[in-house]
């Protein structure tokens, strides 16, 4: 049974959304468990997107600016714009390859509409999202002239993986084939807004499976009451969750509860856990928001391993130190520092999304860490304004009591080495006056760098 208190609020606050200040990580913890939980969690669907124009010259830098800002002040939709995240890395596209701006801020908006919804619904919406369609092909598959860029990676990436956990493989190269046919007839109209057009649809027979108890078999068309053809997808998509693994289990819920498991605690959950997960998935109709709820009620989400497996993305990285030292921005330069850390909001570097973990601390990106760091520790105006007498009391301390309280912000107290400690109160040379400007200005600043650049601080 989890003792809920401060530190277990801060771990599910910077899981399930990019962290929060000690007072953010009070009242949670004051919710209690079950409270805490359903707060992040029960959030209406919002339309909000970046407002842009296709022709905007600087479309891009503007979408950027107004998502970073609003996931590093996000509050009361903190995992919403979590999960937008996440999505974007899962269902990757890339605005250097699409090339309309619009279509990325549409598609961003619908992980936000979606996101926590339906796993059906969501990747039916994406199917026919204008910028899949451009990044993908979808728009130019047709029939008589199918294009296999999306079918391929709907499967690979999206729904199913390569092979399953037994390592059986999931599907066949025929099966891309049959299932690019029966996703033809999508375009982008006028309106911006993926449409199916009946006459490019291949109507001919598919097999999708062939000799699997799940094959689906026919046009895989959807006719309405008066015969006229709908668009096929939803009933193409439907047929991804009859798939089964090797061992007889459904693999789409599993492959998604995986894939969550690993992005919000650690790598490769034990098969007890994965399954217990994906049968309360598959109870509840395919909703993410119930599959998250579980997972952060449970137990192993608050084990040791959960707290010390991962390394910070750059938006986790960057949003959990600004909301830990109360920092504020009008999101100017955010996406910059994001993009020098390796993470271009709204243009991944191909259609698998991100290499996460270690990779995010390469010797480049672990530097453009350190500058960032540098500048918030020293942000005297917006974009970057920082007050570090909001972190300690500045009357009658000690170097000892302002490290511990920074250190206490940052969320890093319990796991930063007795020396460590030491050398940080060291770096005061003995100062004792902390309401002296210069004292401030020069060594608290200083050392609130140098806390963002230990490696405790980048790994949760």
């Amino acid at each position: 049974m989890v003792v809920w208190d401060e530190e277990n609020a801060a771990h599910l606050m910077a899981r399930a959304g990019f962290g929060g200040s000690v007072r953010d990580n009070a009242r949670y913890a004051r919710m209690g468990q079950q409270r805490a939980v359903e707060r992040l969690i029960t959030v209406g669907p919002t339309g909000a997107r970046a407002a842009v124009r296709v022709d905007d010259p600087d479309g891009l830098e503007k979408i950027q600016t107004w998502w970073a800002k609003r996931m590093v002040k996000a509050s009361s939709r903190r995992l919403q714009e979590k999960m937008c995240l996440f999505w974007h890395d899962h269902f990757a596209s890339g605005a250097s390859a699409v090339q309309n701006n619009l279509w990325m801020s549409i598609q961003n908006k619908t992980f936000r509409l979606y996101g926590l919804g339906s796993f059906k619904t969501l990747v039916y919406q994406v199917t026919k999202d204008p910028a899949m369609l451009e990044f993908l092909d979808g728009r130019r598959n047709r029939s008589g002239k199918p294009n296999e860029n999306y079918a391929r990676e709907l499967m690979e990436l999206f729904t199913l993986g390569v092979i399953d956990l037994n390592g059986a493989d999931n599907y066949t190269q025929t099966d891309v084939t049959q299932l690019a046919r029966a996703l033809t007839g999508f375009v982008v109209d006028d309106h911006d807004t993926g449409v199916f057009v009946p006459s490019r649809f291949d109507g001919g027979t598919k097999t999708l499976f062939a000799g699997k108890s799940f094959q689906a078999s026919g046009n895989l068309g959807v006719e309405d009451g008066a015969g006229n053809l709908l668009p096929p997808a939803q009933n193409v998509v439907d047929i991804f969750f009859t798939h089964r693994d090797s061992d007889g289990a459904l693999t789409l819920p599993r492959f998604l509860a995986n894939k969550l498991w690993e992005y919000f605690a650690y790598p490769v959950p034990a098969k007890a856990l994965l399954d217990e997960l994906t049968a309360g998935f598959i109870a509840n109709g395919f909703v993410v928001s119930d599959l998250l709820r579980a997972m952060f009620l449970h137990d192993e989400f608050y084990s040791p391993a959960a707290k010390t497996s991962s390394v910070k993305n750059p938006c986790e990285y960057t949003f959990h130190a600004m909301r830990a030292l109360e920092a504020k921005t009008n999101g100017e330069t955010l996406a910059d520092y994001l993009a020098s850390m390796g993470m271009t909001l709204f243009d991944p570097p191909n259609v698998a999304g991100w290499n996460n973990g270690f990779a995010w601390l390469s010797s480049g990106q672990y530097l453009a860490r350190l500058k960032f760091a540098q500048a918030l520790a020293a942000g005297r105006d917006r974009p970057l304004l920082l007050k570090p007498t909001r972190l300690f009391d500045p009357s009658g301390t000690s170097a000892a009591a302002v490290v511990d309280s920074l250190l206490g912000h940052l969320g890093i107290a319990s796991r930063v080495p007795a020396g460590v400690r030491q050398g940080l109160i060291d770096y005061f040379g003995g100062a004792t006056n902390f309401t002296d400007t210069t004292v401030v200005e020069k060594k608290v600043r200083g050392a609130i760098a140098l806390m963002l650049e230990l490696p405790e601080f980048h790994i949760h």
